[in-house]
């Protein structure tokens, strides 16, 4: 148990120590001074009617079948949208403009 106890530490010492020792090709002590652009062209579109159906019936999985995914529609419609857990998520998502029709 001790020879295997110490091969691991050993490896385990090997591997942080090649890992620690890649070359790193940025400079990091250069500070930027640009500002970020913050663009209205780089946020998300919401889809505003998917996420009402989603809000009211998302129970029923209705924003699952206005997007087309009628698989997933009627697993939610069985199982009352994963407990509303599942429909929860999909408004996050569609909120956050990850999701769209």
């Amino acid at each position: 148990m001790k020879k295997f106890l110490f091969l691991f530490l050993a490896f385990l010492t090997i591997t942080t120590t090649v890992y620690a020792s890649f070359p790193v090709t940025e400079n990091l002590t250069e500070q930027s001074s640009e500002v970020p652009n913050d663009n209205k062209e780089d946020s998300p579109d919401i889809d505003w009617a998917l996420a009402a159906a989603c809000w009211l019936g998302g129970w029923f999985g209705l924003h699952r079948f206005m997007m087309g995914d009628t698989t997933n529609g009627v697993l939610m419609l069985l199982t009352g949208g994963g407990c509303g857990i599942w429909a929860l998520i999909d408004l996050i998502n569609i909120l956050t403009g990850k999701m769209s029709r």
